[in-house]
């Protein structure tokens, strides 16, 4: 039962979070496929804002996030749809790549 509560809180936590930032979201998403890096790192500075509203965290983004709790059931399934949806962009395994990276780069 609390394991239900905590990915329906998560769930409704992201719905708002996108509903709030799908404009944006949208928009620097086209512009970011264009090379902008600064769209690129607005994106992932929106990313890591949707992870700390919904789970609390301190400079992590939810792909990175999806790696490092993917023994838990529904953050693996939360991380295969994330890679199915960024391989097109980043190729396989962005989850890993992303946890890998943000383990080296963001000292806590």
């Amino acid at each position: 039962m609390l394991t239900t509560l905590k990915t329906l809180r998560t769930l409704i936590g992201y719905i708002l979070c996108g509903l709030l930032f799908i404009g944006p979201f949208v928009i620097l998403s086209i512009v970011a496929l264009f090379g902008s890096s600064w769209a690129f790192n607005s994106l992932y500075s929106i990313d890591i804002a949707i992870c700390s509203i919904c789970h609390g965290t301190r400079l992590e983004s939810i792909s990175a996030r999806s790696f490092r709790l993917s023994h838990d059931k529904r953050y693996h399934y939360q991380m295969r749809v994330i890679d199915m949806l960024a391989k097109p962009f980043d190729g396989d395994n962005h989850c890993k790549r992303a946890h890998k990276w943000e383990s080296k780069v963001i000292n806590l």
